[in-house]
C-alpha cells in the first residue's frame, strides 16, 4: 500500500492498493458478512467433474442471478445422487474470495434436491431401472378391450375425477357396470393405497379394465406417482390399465409403464366406454344391410333353383332315354350273343362230322396209297423182270423210261400224302379253337361262377328248385342259402318286389 503524496499524478491524494491487498480486503469483507454456513437454493447448470481429482464445478443460478460454486471430492463423496444440469437444489456452503481468478463462489460442503428437483430426480432413476428391464417398450403395452364387461376406478371418492368420469361413462353407456376403489391420489398415502387397490382387481369377478384418474394438481403433488413399486404393481396387473393423472405436460412413470396415458379422466372415459348409441346405429344400418343382401341371396338362389329344376328335369328325361336305348341294346346285345351262341353250336355239331372224316378219308387215302405201291412194285418188278430177261436174251441195256415214270409217280403219291397231313392238321386246329370257345362260352354260363364273388343261391326246400322271380317262396319258408365253403339256414319274413310299391312301413305278402 503507498501513503498519500508520495507520487504524482492520480496516487497524490488517494491510497493506492496493489491487487492482492484490495483482494484480501474484499476477502476479509465478506467473511466478516458471511461468517458461517449459509444454505442456498437455485439451480445447476455447466456442471462439470474433474478428472481424476473428482471436484464438482458449476454454476448456481436463479432468473435474475448467478454464482460459482464448487464441491470438493471429500464432500461429494456423501451425494446420494448426480448433480446434473438443471436439477434444483438446496445447497449448503460458505462464500469465498477465489482471488487467482477474482471470482466469488460458493463452497458447497452438502446438496440435495430441492422441489421440482427432487421430482425430476427421480423420475430419471425409475425411469433408468425400468428401461433397463424393457418395461418401457411399446410391443409391451397391452391393447384396451373393445367391450368391456366391468371397469375399475380407482380415485379419490373426494375428488372432482370421479364424477367427471362417471358422468362420461353414464353418457356414453350406462350398461357397463363401473366398481370404484376408492385410495388416496396424492401425499405420502397415495401410493401405497394405490398398490392395495391394484391388488384387489385380480380378485374382483369380470374386471376387463382398471383406470387410475385424479383431478389437476401442482406439479409437486405427482411425487408418489414416480415411485418404483407403483410402478411394478401396474406392471403387474392382470387386465389393462389407463392413467388419467390430470396433467397434459408433466408426464410420470406411472404414465410410462401404463397400457394407455390420457390427460383427463372425462378424456378416459371416453376412450374406456364405445358408444352405446352409435353402436345400435351401426347394428341397425348392418341389420338392414344383411336384411338386403338376405333378400337379394335368395332371390338369386330361387333364380338358381329353378334353373337347376329345368335342367334336371331335362337331364332326367335324357337320363331315361339313354337308359332306355342302354337297355334295348341290351336286349339286342344279349339277344346276338345268344343267336351267336346257337348258330355256332350248329356249326359245331354239324362239324364233329367233319373233323372226323379227314381220318376215314386219310385212312382210305393211305390204302389206295398202299394199293398204289404194290402195284407199281409190281410193274417195277414185272418191268426188271423182263429188262433182265431182255437183258439176258439180246444183251441190250435197259431202257431207263420206265424207272422214270416209276419215280414221277412215287413223287405224285409223296405230294398227295403231304396235302392229305397237311389238311388234316388244319382241321384238327380249327376244331380245338372252336372247342376252346365253347368251354369259355360254357364255362362263363355255369350258374354256379358268381359263389366264387361272394353270391349266394337260394334253394327251396323240397327240391323245389331256386328262389327267384319266377319261383317266389312263400313268407314262413325256409330257404338255404348256399355260397362256395359256406351254406346258411334262412326264414322268410316277406317277399318285397323290387318293382313293386310299398307305402309307409306296411310290407306286402306276397302269396
Amino acid at each position: 500500500m503507498t501513503e498519500e503524496g508520495t507520487g504524482g499524478g492520480l496516487a497524490k491524494s488517494v491510497t493506492v492498493y496493489t491487487v492482492s491487498e484490495l483482494a484480501g480486503t474484499i476477502r476479509m469483507g465478506m467473511d466478516r458478512i458471511f461468517p458461517g454456513l449459509l444454505v442456498v437454493e437455485g439451480e445447476l447448470s455447466n456442471v462439470k467433474r474433474s478428472q481424476p481429482a473428482g471436484h464438482y464445478y458449476f454454476t448456481l443460478k436463479d432468473s435474475a442471478a448467478s454464482l460459482r460454486g464448487v464441491m470438493f471430492r471429500s464432500a461429494s463423496r456423501s451425494l446420494p445422487f448426480v448433480p446434473v444440469d438443471g436439477l434444483k437444489v438446496l445447497l449448503r456452503g460458505r462464500i469465498s474470495y477465489y482471488e487467482p481468478r477474482g471470482e466469488i463462489q460458493i463452497v458447497a460442503e452438502a446438496m440435495e434436491p430441492a422441489g421440482l428437483g427432487l421430482f425430476h430426480l427421480e423420475f430419471r432413476r425409475v425411469r433408468e431401472i425400468l428401461s433397463r428391464e424393457g418395461l418401457l417398450s411399446p410391443e409391451r403395452k397391452r391393447p384396451l378391450p373393445p367391450m368391456p364387461r366391468k371397469v375399475a376406478l380407482i380415485t379419490s371418492p373426494q375428488g372432482a375425477a370421479i364424477w367427471d368420469f362417471l358422468r362420461i361413462g353414464d353418457q356414453q353407456n350406462r350398461l357397463i357396470p363401473i366398481v370404484v376403489l376408492p385410495a388416496r391420489m396424492q401425499g405420502s398415502e397415495a401410493a401405497p393405497e394405490i398398490i392395495r387397490a391394484l391388488s384387489l382387481v385380480g380378485t374382483l369377478p369380470g374386471i376387463d379394465l382398471v383406470v387410475i384418474a385424479r383431478g389437476g394438481g401442482s406439479a409437486e403433488d405427482l411425487w408418489s406417482y414416480n415411485r418404483e413399486d407403483l410402478a411394478r404393481a401396474i406392471l403387474a396387473s392382470p387386465v389393462p390399465v389407463v392413467t388419467a393423472i390430470g396433467h397434459e405436460v408433466d408426464v410420470t412413470v406411472a404414465d410410462l409403464v401404463a397400457d394407455l396415458r390420457v390427460a383427463t379422466p372425462t378424456e378416459a372415459a371416453k376412450k374406456v366406454f364405445f358408444d352405446a348409441q352409435s353402436l345400435l346405429g351401426i347394428v341397425a344400418r348392418s341389420r338392414k344391410r344383411l336384411s338386403e343382401l338376405i333378400v337379394g341371396r335368395k332371390e338369386r338362389e330361387a333364380a338358381r333353383l329353378l334353373a337347376f329344376r329345368i335342367a334336371t328335369g331335362t337331364l332326367s328325361r335324357r337320363l331315361s332315354q339313354a337308359h332306355l336305348g342302354v337297355v334295348r341294346a341290351q336286349d339286342r346285345m344279349t339277344a346276338g350273343v345268344r343267336e351267336g351262341l346257337t348258330k355256332r353250336g350248329g356249326q359245331i355239331a354239324s362239324r364233329r362230322s367233319a373233323i372226323i372224316h379227314p381220318y376215314r378219308r386219310l385212312a382210305g387215302l393211305l390204302g389206295a396209297v398202299a394199293g398204289q405201291r404194290e402195284a407199281l412194285v409190281r410193274i417195277v418188278r414185272d418191268l426188271l423182270g423182263k429188262a433182265r430177261l431182255d437183258q439176258a436174251l439180246w444183251t441190250r441195256p435197259l431202257y431207263r423210261e420206265d424207272l422214270i415214270a416209276a419215280g414221277a409217280r412215287r413223287l405224285e403219291i409223296s405230294r398227295r400224302r403231304f396235302g392229305i397231313v397237311s389238311g388234316v392238321r388244319h382241321a384238327l386246329g380249327a376244331a380245338r379253337e372252336r372247342q376252346s370257345l365253347l368251354a369259355v362260352l360254357l364255362r362263363e354260363s355255369d350258374p354256379e361262377r358268381p359263389l366264387d364273388r361272394g353270391f349266394f343261391i337260394l334253394e327251396r326246400e323240397g327240391d323245389r328248385g331256386l328262389a327267384s322271380a319266377s319261383n317266389l317262396p312263400e313268407r314262413g319258408e325256409r330257404l338255404r342259402a348256399r355260397s362256395r365253403g359256406l351254406a346258411m339256414d334262412l326264414k322268410v319274413d316277406a317277399v318285397v318286389p323290387l318293382n313293386g310299391r310299398i307305402d309307409g312301413n306296411e310290407e306286402r305278402e306276397v302269396p
